[in-house]
């Protein structure tokens, strides 16, 4: 296996399990997958499975990641260090919340 293909699957996990995933694309889609694959060793198969992989990393990472500015991040931190009293309505719903559970 070149190098340029151990690199391409390089981000996939080792596992053993495997699972298939079949997708209908245009012709044109199709032939640039296969070139592309074709340029770096890969069969197309896995080429699609490491992009995919990678792709749905960087979408799930840039989704669980919040990022603030500069003021928002000190308003943040400030009320981290000093929370303000809870409101009437909080404790109205953590009231409502504990009746709402079983009895343990």
């Amino acid at each position: 296996m070149s190098n340029s293909v151990q690199r391409l699957l390089a981000t996939l996990p080792e596992e053993k399990k495997e699972a298939r995933i079949a997708a209908r694309v245009p012709l044109q889609v199709k032939e640039v997958i296969d070139t592309a694959a074709e340029m770096v060793g890969a069969t197309s198969n896995q080429f699609m499975a490491q992009a995919a992989y990678q792709a749905a990393q960087e979408l799930i990472e840039r989704e669980r990641i919040v990022q603030l500015c500069a003021e928002d991040t000190e308003q943040f931190m400030q009320l981290l260090d000093n929370p303000p009293e809870p409101s009437k309505g909080l404790k109205e719903a953590v009231k409502h919340f504990k009746k709402s559970l079983p009895d343990a």
